[in-house]
């Protein structure tokens, strides 16, 4: 059905003037349908509109759509809309006829609905649609497809660990957040390699907990960076004598995220001396509480 601007009378009922025989699509009307005083019929001389002849009578009822009128005279219409009948009915002269005011409103308002949608569809160009998978090159004004999308999504999603479970294929950064309620199978921890210059030894727990070094010279200062200052953390030291001179190890010079000089806690204030045979493992643990003082105990000549 063609679009049409919507011509509707609040009510209007009048009677057919001559018989409306089976199959036909004419007749009179004994009044003209009108809109304030105005015949409705539109510009190019065609009304479309929706009559209920013989509304009253449940046998002989039947819904009609005007497509062509002028003032009293109907010159085509389209019969039974509701499928009540398996032949038109004969509706005599006099017959009540009424103007299906609801029908008319929801039949023009899918005619623009249709419209609409037949422009927006026409508005939206191929070129307006951007066929991206990686979306390497978004565009501001343009419309992703639905294939690229799906790409894009399909390939994102292939990078990510399933919260079912699944094995990575690199390095995590948890970004220093808790992480509660694990069971931890088949670790290990990095094995830091330490060095000492001018007799410090600096240790940056960023890098990892655990470290080794073998001494070349006196250890006379001990630096921590990256200490966490909220929770425990710990660092453990698997110190190597050198194999042809005996170097001792300071514990009396420890700095802790840059702040002054500071002696490890150790048991009964004992201090610690390290292992003087040649070549000999001593190993040293670190726990810092808070990034306090770090609390130190040793197991010496490992071998």
């Amino acid at each position: 059905m063609a679009d049409r601007e919507t011509q509707i009378v609040n009510f209007y009922e009048s009677t057919l003037a001559s018989l409306l025989a089976s199959g036909g699509t004419s007749t009179t009307l004994t009044t003209a349908p009108t809109t304030n005083g105005t015949t409705i019929i539109n510009a190019s001389g065609s009304s479309y509109y929706y009559l209920v002849i013989d509304p009253d009578n449940s046998s002989n009822r039947e819904v009609v759509l005007v497509t062509s009128s002028s003032g009293t005279t109907i010159s085509a219409m389209t019969r039974d809309l509701e499928g009540r009948h398996t032949t038109d009915p004969d509706h005599q002269a006099g017959t009540t006829v009424r103007m299906a005011v609801l029908a008319e409103h929801f039949a023009d308002m899918n005619d623009r609905l249709d419209t609409g949608l037949t422009s927006l569809a026409s508005a939206i160009q191929t070129s307006d649609l951007q066929d991206d998978d990686t979306f390497a090159s978004p565009g501001a004004d343009k419309v992703a497809s639905s294939e690229s999308i799906k790409a894009y999504v399909d390939t994102q999603d292939a990078t990510k660990l399933s919260l079912a479970g699944g094995t990575m294929t690199g390095a995590i950064n948890a970004g220093d957040q808790e992480i509660s309620a694990a069971v931890l199978k088949d670790y290990a921890e990095t094995d830091v390699a330490l060095s000492s210059a001018s007799g410090i030894v600096a240790i940056d727990l960023a890098t990892g907990n655990t470290g080794s070094l073998t001494l070349t010279e006196d250890v006379t200062d001990i630096d921590f960076t990256n200490v966490p200052t909220n929770g425990v953390s710990s660092f453990t030291v698997k110190v190597t004598q050198d194999a042809s001179s005996a170097y001792a190890v300071a514990i009396d010079a420890v700095t802790v995220n840059g702040g002054g000089d500071v002696t490890a806690k150790t048991a009964g204030a004992g201090g610690f001396d390290m292992t003087a045979t040649l070549g000999a493992e001593d190993l040293l643990f670190f726990l810092f509480f808070d990034a306090g003082t770090p609390y130190l105990t040793a197991t010496q000549e490992m071998s």
